[in-house]
């Protein structure tokens, strides 16, 4: 029994001293030459596509115990390639734009003149994004021939809103 004590109390100290070691390795790699002329380094940097700019993680040098903090930097500046996940281009990384019109939903069709406004409503046949050609279904009920159909093509301008080609 002794013995056990003794052989889970050394296994304890080998833990205790890993931890000690492995911790004092990240000390040690938080050297001052890794820090800028501002007192500062950069433990992580992201790319904003929605703001366009770059983040970086800072971390204080001389107070490595305090909180990271998030800075923004200059879009011009900074190369988005340096940031995780990015295609290599000196340009931002182009996202699409999100759908403003789907494929089964309710549109208003609209065409406006100097003199006139015309309304209807359709059914989008695809989706589309803002500023995209789409094709309307527009149905309506005739007397001589029953329920008449039309696909009228169009440029989406706004959600469920579609502007009629000329």
């Amino acid at each position: 029994m002794n013995r056990d004590r003794r052989n889970t109390t050394a296994q304890f100290a080998i833990v205790l001293l890993s931890a000690l070691l492995y911790s004092g390795a990240a000390a040690t790699a938080q050297t001052p030459a890794a820090c800028g002329i501002d007192g500062y380094r950069a433990i992580a940097r992201r790319w904003d596509a929605v703001l366009g700019t770059g983040w970086e993680l800072r971390q204080n040098c001389a107070h490595p115990e305090w909180p990271a903090r998030s800075i923004a930097v200059n879009s011009v500046a900074v190369n988005p390639a340096q940031y995780t996940g990015l295609v290599e281009s000196s340009a931002p990384p182009k996202y699409a734009r999100p759908l403003l019109v789907r494929a089964g939903d309710t549109v208003r069709l609209w065409l406006q003149d100097e003199k006139v406004r015309i309304e209807m409503t359709g059914v989008a046949e695809q989706s589309a994004r803002d500023g995209e050609p789409v094709v309307v279904r527009v149905t309506h009920q005739s007397d001589d021939a029953g329920l008449t159909v039309e696909r009228i093509a169009g440029i989406v301008r706004a959600p469920g809103d579609v502007e009629m080609e000329r």
